[in-house]
């Protein structure tokens, strides 16, 4: 009683001071403790309006980058785990603090996975600032259902009152998960099972060494495995339910690295046990390839298979950046086709990773406001490799997932705007005027561009977010360099729109664009050139200059890639441009 009060209370404070700009883990709405969560309903004290979201998925076309990348896999699904969400972003207003974990590459990922949870907190929601960026850019979010390990918490009891069944014989707290994603609007969730259902546990809930309750786990995993097929059955169309390789039917955590006889159970035993598995990390091409065949034989497809990736530096499976024969693993070594999906955990090494003697840090923006450039740059170098170009295939050291997987986009109609706003900055302009000075808000952040960033041409020629010149919301897009003797082209969005005779391309620019074009590339390939130096600005904004482009001649013509252009030149001509917005009306 004197818990659920406390529960109640901390639950109180954090409404009371939705605007004190703190995150707050383990807090209603964003978690629950088992009992709460068997409790709720959308009228009770664990809910929130604040956090629903009902922003649509939006649908999304393939984006091949060019044509010697035709044939990357697009049937490979990568989901994305950072791992301690509620650490990170638990909030659901703007936020006065600039140095906040964010993220971009939302064009390289099919689903984020709200990773958190501790012994009492199982029931994991994510923030609807997340899902609302997730769905505009086509991204599942799925929470997440923990049973800690025994030895840090985890307890039998937890699970045996998770697997309560009502008169009926219905699972109880199959049907609050339902209901709770479908409340909040976000799209399922992964069962990270990973309590030892044998272990047998004191009054004070430690453990009582030497000792386990085989048949009690026994019972328990065949009943887990009979709440995961429930579970995977009530859910509605589109709703995802991921099962984490852990624990074994009879109920122990025994990690398999792999698809196998062990655990295929939870995947699927004469019906759908969940939508997909979230394999272990400890595996290699051999345990993938029976894996997949495996799974074929259970009737499933090995892009269910999701195998993990921990890429945290501490931990040594597949290490990021140091470890690179994982991801060429996950491929026929002849066709490049995908054998599975691809699991990311961890990634948020680029954010609160403090370094190793093996692992320098990779950026102290968490404590450092002015390290955002390193912050977004290892995001990128994840996505795009060791020379951050998506356009340059590595060829040595770490190749980047963009190398193997195709990056997706929901650019698919007009009219179509954007100010490169990553959702934080350390000024927020609206309308001209400055708002706010350090902030982070994702559900503010704008569709940004499909490759981050790839660069054809003139190689010494950089993009980054900046966010020191901004032009609208917190960042704008930055080139800089020196011309060359060769063109510089720079692809920002595949698109998938007809024009029409009255549209117009606006971009908003500081600096001197007498070197630079807009390009838009129509479907048959033929890229149309907009020298910007030909256009009389139509605004002018403290330094800003506003230019439109006519896109009459291109009528009926369908659009598959904006991007941009500079001309060949000398080394002694400096390139420093800032890009603010870009917008077809």
């Amino acid at each position: 009683m004197l818990k659920t009060l406390c529960s109640i209370l901390l639950c109180s404070t954090f409404f009371c001071h939705a605007q004190s700009n703190d995150i707050r883990a383990n807090q209603a709405p964003f978690a629950l403790t088992l009992k709460q969560a068997l409790n709720w309903t959308a009228q009770s004290e664990f809910s929130s309006t604040q956090n629903i979201s009902t922003e649509p998925l939006a649908r999304r076309h393939a984006a091949q980058l060019d044509p010697s990348r035709a044939n990357l896999d697009t049937r490979v699904k990568v989901l994305y785990a950072p791992d301690g969400m509620n650490n990170f972003a638990n909030y659901l207003d703007t936020q006065a603090t600039f140095n906040l974990y964010n993220f971009t590459h939302w064009s390289q990922i099919d689903v984020l996975n709200w990773f958190a949870g501790t012994a009492d907190h199982v029931v994991q929601i994510p923030a609807r600032p997340w899902v609302d960026t997730a769905h505009r850019n086509g991204v599942k979010v799925i929470g997440s259902i923990f049973l800690a390990i025994a030895k840090y918490g985890g307890s039998a009891d937890t699970a045996e009152a998770l697997l309560k069944q009502d008169v009926q014989g219905r699972f109880i707290m199959a049907h609050r998960l339902v209901d709770i994603a479908q409340y909040y609007g976000f799209d399922g969730w992964l069962m990270n099972q990973e309590t030892n259902l044998t272990a047998i546990k004191d009054a004070e809930n430690e453990l009582v060494e030497g000792q386990k309750d085989n048949r009690r786990g026994a019972k328990l995993g065949q009943k887990m495995l009979a709440f995961m097929q429930y579970l995977t059955a009530i859910a509605p169309q589109g709703m995802e339910i991921h099962w984490y390789d852990s624990m074994l039917e009879n109920g122990e955590v025994r990690w398999q690295n792999q698809l196998n006889e062990k655990n295929q159970a939870f995947l699927h035993q004469g019906v759908s046990s969940a939508d997909a598995m979230f394999m272990n990390y400890w595996w290699n091409k051999p345990m993938v390839e029976r894996s997949v065949s495996l799974a074929q034989e259970l009737g499933r497809s090995g892009y269910d298979l999701y195998f993990g990736a921990d890429l945290w530096p501490s931990r040594n499976a597949q290490r990021a950046f140091s470890k690179t024969q994982w991801l060429e693993d996950l491929f026929d070594s002849d066709t490049k086709q995908g054998l599975t999906s691809i699991a990311l955990f961890a990634p948020n090494f680029n954010f609160n990773f403090s370094g190793e003697p093996h692992t320098p840090v990779f950026s102290k923006f968490k404590d450092d406001p002015q390290d955002s450039l390193r912050f977004y740059q290892t995001e990128q170098r994840l996505f795009v490799g060791d020379d951050l170009n998506l356009a340059n295939n590595d060829l040595d050291g770490w190749p980047g997932i963009g190398l193997y997987v195709p990056a997706k986009t929901t650019v698919n109609a007009l009219p179509f705007e954007t100010h490169f706003n990553t959702g934080q900055g350390k000024k927020l302009i609206e309308n001209g005027q400055q708002v706010l000075s350090g902030w982070t808000d994702m559900s503010k952040q704008d569709l940004l561009p499909t490759w981050q960033f790839a660069v054809y041409g003139n190689l010494s020629m950089t993009v980054a977010y900046d966010f020191e010149e901004v032009f609208s919301g917190g960042s704008s897009l930055l080139f800089t360099g020196s011309l060359s003797t060769q063109k510089t082209r720079i692809p920002l969005y595949q698109t998938h729109f007809v024009l029409g005779k009255n549209n117009t391309a606006t971009l908003t620019l500081k600096g001197d664009v007498s070197a630079l074009s807009l390009y838009v590339e129509t479907a048959d390939g033929k890229r149309h050139m907009f020298a910007l130096n030909a256009i009389t600005p139509s605004d002018s904004q403290q330094d800003w200059r506003t230019y439109e482009v006519s896109l009459s001649a291109l009528a009926k013509e369908p659009v598959g890639q904006l991007g941009m252009l500079f001309r060949e030149g000398t080394a002694e001509e400096n390139v420093n441009v800032y890009l603010g917005q870009l917008a077809i009306r």
